[in-house]
């Protein structure tokens, strides 16, 4: 998929809206599409700014002609190695081997360019920093999520309805009708749905995503991939992935909204592959998968975030596999979230909630192949104006 922005939204509930408050929704829509791409282009001009200035940083030190002759060299190297491959000659050869041998004429190649490995290490870890806290920005506020029964206590402190059965029973009034900030719960079928995708990618870098989404019982998922099959120096890549379920809530009183996510986990799997190829090797990959809520008003500039799944690998030139699953397959976990703004008494706003995946990653002169894949189903959703 080409670099750029895919999102939609269908939100039929909005016909109940309205007209100043279906206005409010599509100003809100404009605003956090504007802010997307805004985000995404100061990504690209600055991660694009970090490879220029870490070519420069390596031309001052080789000079033209020998980084020139040394890159031609690894890309010669590149080619005779799949060569190697090629049947039926190929079954004749020991990889290892000859994968050694290759690395051994390269790292020949770069001593008689008479660097300074100690020099050429740092350069390389000042700009793996650099491109990491680029690329690692977040938009929104995240907080950490729950394990719903290792939590038990304070979930049921949470609210008052969670002392009741909410997937199997009728829930008996629990709250003055009066209260301002009372809960509102809200189950599946869902009706309303939203689902961006906003990839970043260098030349080598192809990511693309996958989307799960079945408002109706309230399904909601993406599958992530970002694969660099053929790495020069300095690639980089990130992938944003968003599905969720909407709906519509009139606030009771002004103030920010609070809300409540019981989701199950269905499916949630860590996949990276890293392969070492030849020249000045070193990659790594930060994948991360969120809870998450919004509320489509003007005066909430950003989603709110719940961190549920975590890993981050990184390697100066040998191989890594990592294949985890943090989560347990049809656990119950939560998350507690506010929203970035307040919203006006009376109003009747969207408001949404599923998951992203935020995936990142860099190689240099090393293959990388990364695949996330988290679903959940969100059982239950209690909002109310935060006291």
């Amino acid at each position: 998929m080409p670099n750029g922005n895919c999102s939609a939204r269908n939100l039929p509930f909005l016909d109940g809206f309205s007209a100043k408050d279906r206005q409010s929704v599509e100003e809100a829509i404009s605003q956090q599409d504007a802010q997307r791409y805004k985000a995404r282009e100061l990504r690209i001009q600055k991660a694009d700014e970090a490879v220029e200035d870490t070519r420069c940083r390596l031309h001052d030190l080789l000079g033209a002609d020998k980084l020139a002759e040394l890159r031609k060299e690894i890309k010669r190297e590149r080619l005779a190695f799949r060569d190697l491959w090629q049947p039926p000659e190929s079954l004749n050869h020991d990889f290892t081997r000859q994968h050694k041998a290759s690395k051994w004429k390269i790292d020949r190649l770069i001593r008689n360019t008479g660097a300074n490995p100690e020099q050429l290490e740092k350069i390389g870890k000042e700009f793996r920093q650099r491109l990491e806290a680029i690329l690692s920005v977040v938009d929104g506020k995240v907080v950490p999520g729950y394990n719903l029964p290792k939590h038990l206590d304070t979930w049921i402190n949470l609210s008052p309805l969670h002392k009741f059965p909410l997937p199997w029973g009728s829930i008996p009034p629990i709250d003055d009708p009066s209260d301002p900030h009372r809960w509102f719960l809200f189950r599946p079928p869902f009706f309303g749905f939203l689902f961006s995708f906003v990839p970043v990618a260098s030349n080598n870098f192809l990511v693309d995503r996958l989307l799960f989404l079945e408002p109706s019982v309230g399904l909601v998922g993406n599958e992530s991939t970002m694969d660099c099959n053929d790495a020069g120096n300095f690639d980089y890549a990130s992938a944003t992935a968003e599905a969720q379920i909407a709906f519509g809530f009139e606030a009771p009183a002004t103030g920010l909204v609070e809300v409540l996510v019981d989701a199950q986990s269905t499916i949630d799997t860590h996949y990276l592959e890293i392969d070492d190829e030849f020249g000045f090797s070193s990659a790594w990959c930060n994948q991360n998968n969120y809870l998450m809520m919004n509320v489509l008003h003007p005066n909430v500039p950003e989603p709110s975030l719940s961190l549920m799944s975590n890993l981050f690998e990184e390697t100066d030139g040998d191989d890594l596999y990592a294949n985890r699953e943090n989560l347990t397959r049809g656990q119950h976990y939560f998350a507690h979230l506010f929203s970035s703004g307040p919203v006006p008494a009376g109003q009747s706003v969207v408001v949404t909630v599923g998951t992203r995946t935020f995936d990142i990653a860099n190689a240099n002169d090393m293959e990388l192949h990364s695949r996330t894949n988290f679903q959940w189903f969100i059982n239950s959703v209690e909002v109310r104006i935060a006291p």
